[in-house]
């Protein structure tokens, strides 16, 4: 989990659980663990591991991701009796686990709590015996995208460790589409280069964000002789001003820059190239357009 490849946040912490537990049964062998068992579990856990349902639905993927292993293990079926309950109770212990450990949610947190609630009501239920390592300790707590709870997480470090600024993962801006960090993010921003081509854009390229320049005579500008001045959330005064703007771009190390001469075109190039860079890792990624100043109807 401490990768820098993969998301601090996803889906693809559910199969983690679920592969770790598989093995752990494998390896405890006190009940047959094919490869296929494997491969069951993930296709079910596929089915509802879904990216955003924790916060949409209240069902982390992790849930359905070692309830599938229980189900498997038991032979769990709509209509059995005892397997059936053995599941949805392995199920309901690690919601519960899970819900104690939100606010941010961390899927690393979820990974661990549940599997520390999984292990000993399989013994308690079937009698099998895992191993119970000590406590994990984080060591990637700097990467939460949302801020990590710290001291409130029973894994956090007592020594938080220092920030690696290569596996930082940041956003996106249309007239700059904000990413950033990691160690492959080169390959990961160059296909979120050609897919905002793809997308519609004219021309894109990528761009430190230190290049971009925000001054304040762009909303005088609109203040006086823009028509759209106070129309919208888009335009001043409702737009963000000069000082949170030129502090948010700080946040920030790398963006795509996108133009075109269809200004809807493009802002919709931007917010679907936004979407993408989100599953791409970047939970930072933020789509930001820029408007020319002009007579009504001005594009």
């Amino acid at each position: 989990m401490d990768l820098p490849g993969l998301p601090f946040l996803g889906c693809q912490h559910a199969y983690i659980a679920a592969a770790a537990l598989m093995a752990a049964l494998r390896n405890e062998g006190s009940r047959p663990v094919t490869q296929a068992d494997v491969d069951e579990v993930f296709a079910r856990t596929g089915t509802q591991a879904v990216g955003g349902y924790c916060g949409l639905t209240g069902v982390c993927g992790v849930v359905p991701a070692l309830g599938a292993c229980v189900a498997v293990l038991t032979g769990s079926k709509c209509g059995t009796d005892e397997p059936q309950r053995t599941t949805m109770e392995a199920a309901t212990r690690v919601m519960r686990a899970i819900a104690d450990l939100t606010g941010p949610s961390c899927c690393k947190a979820y990974v661990r709590g549940a599997l520390e609630a999984v292990v000993p009501y399989l013994r308690e239920a079937l009698g099998i015996r895992l191993p119970a390592p000590g406590k994990a300790k984080c060591g990637v707590a700097a990467r939460h995208p949302h801020g990590c709870r710290e001291k409130r997480c029973p894994y956090f470090p007592e020594e938080p460790a220092r920030r690696d600024k290569r596996s930082v993962q940041l956003p996106v801006v249309n007239e700059a589409v904000v990413a950033g960090g990691g160690s492959s993010m080169d390959d990961r921003m160059d296909r979120l280069l050609a897919r905002s081509l793809e997308l519609g854009a004219a021309k894109a390229k990528i761009i430190d964000t230190d290049s971009v320049v925000v001054e304040e005579w762009v909303r005088w500008k609109c203040l006086y002789g823009c028509p759209f001045h106070g129309k919208d959330a888009y335009h001043p005064p409702c737009a963000p001003d000069t000082a949170s703007t030129r502090s948010v771009m700080k946040e920030y190390r790398k963006a795509i820059l996108l133009t075109s001469d269809k200004g809807k075109a493009l802002s919709e190039a931007a917010v679907h190239l936004e979407g993408e860079a989100y599953r791409a890792g970047y939970y930072k990624a933020f789509a930001l357009t820029a408007l020319t100043s002009g007579p009504e109807g001005a594009t």
